[in-house]
């Protein structure tokens, strides 16, 4: 497929909607005039990145990546991500999907960094890899500018995986109550960001979450200088597969600007690592929520029964008995048990539970 036409990016503006204030920007894709927009609480929209178009060609580089499209840009980027982007990131993800390499075009380059109150966040949709991430950097062990100050949730398609709409509009309210009441009792913030790049992609979510994802957290280039994004594989052991978050080591610290440095935190441990670290973090036996269904863990889902099973190898499960449908879980235990043991050399995940199970003589039991 040969390059064809441009998908042009104009500066973005801030605006005030509904009681809320929301930064779009203008684009054009080969004549077809669109917006995208990231909105958020009035509390959080001074800090709105309009001097710079970063967000939204973060945002748009998944479209321009499927359409073959060069991305002229009309206004300020970063240098930096400017040069990340066509000598690094774009060369990686066109070799790993056998993509078209595109190119981003811009003749306002900018290196001055922004105004900047160097806060620290993370998301926080309550997973084990969001919690271990948070219970990580809210300790003394992490120096003082490193340490959490904000929490994020972002809904750019990860509510709208599964179900019909209203569906999906509850889990998304649910999950950002949930959210707030853990960000509340360790006493920060959640930042909750709104936005319509789901409809605008149209595209898979886990292929293109870690864009979506950065590209609202470079919204707040005036509030954030350092960025945890949850890993979700360990580096050691992660290859290159559908889910953007096989690379993320690599994509993270490329999607960094002048103003904001991203790392993929906790991609040193093992799921079962993570959750070793999280099972002793008291806030998760409330608050933990791997459900891919509903808030009150519903035990026999996929991420419940691979959680359940590996918080009973670690001797932790009673203590999630508020939060879990165990009584589900222990029904088909035995079959999932036996699924993990056949799965173990054709899944990393099966094959690190099923390891921590010989390590412990758990099937001795």
């Amino acid at each position: 497929m040969a390059v064809t036409k441009l998908l042009t990016i104009y500066q973005p503006e801030k605006i005030h909607i509904n009681g809320k204030v929301r930064l779009q920007a203008r684009f054009d894709d080969s004549g077809s005039e669109n917006i995208l927009w990231y909105e958020s609480s009035e509390t959080y929209g001074t800090y709105m990145t309009t001097e710079r178009v970063d967000a939204f060609l973060v945002g748009l580089l998944w479209l321009a990546l499927k359409k073959g499209q060069n991305i002229l840009v009309k206004g300020a980027l970063s240098e930096k991500l400017y040069y990340s982007l066509n000598h690094h990131l774009i060369p990686l993800i066109a070799q790993i999907y056998k993509h078209k390499h595109i190119k981003v075009l811009c003749d306002n380059l900018v290196s001055t960094p922004l105004p900047n109150e160097g806060a620290v966040g993370t998301g926080l949709s309550c997973g084990i890899d969001s919690l271990c991430t948070a219970y990580e950097h809210l300790g003394r062990a992490v120096p003082a500018k490193y340490q959490i100050t904000h929490f994020t949730f972002f809904n750019t398609g990860s509510n709208q995986m599964m179900g019909s709409q209203k569906w999906q509009d509850k889990i998304y309210q649910d999950r950002v109550a949930w959210a707030k009441a853990c960000a509340q009792e360790l006493g920060k913030d959640l930042i909750v960001v709104d936005s319509n790049i789901h409809d605008i992609l149209k595209m898979s979510f886990v292929k293109t979450h870690t864009l979506r994802n950065i590209s609202a957290l470079l919204v707040f280039q005036k509030l954030f200088h350092v960025y945890y994004y949850s890993a979700g594989y360990q580096t050691l052991t992660a290859k290159f597969n559908q889910d953007s978050a096989s690379y993320d080591p690599i994509s993270l610290p490329l999607l960094s600007t002048e103003n904001v440095t991203f790392y993929s935190a906790g991609s040193n441990f093992s799921r079962v690592q993570k959750t070793r670290i999280v099972s002793e973090f008291e806030l998760s036996y409330k608050y933990l929520n791997v459900c891919l269904v509903r808030i009150k863990n519903c035990g026999r889902c996929l991420k419940c029964k691979r959680t359940l099973l590996t918080l009973d190898v670690l001797g932790s499960i009673e203590k999630y008995k508020n939060i879990f449908n165990l009584e589900a879980f222990y029904k088909i235990k035995d079959s999932y048990i036996k699924e993990v043991i056949e799965g173990r050399n054709r899944d990393i995940l099966f094959k690190d539970i099923y390891d921590e199970m010989v390590r412990r003589n758990y099937l001795k039991k």
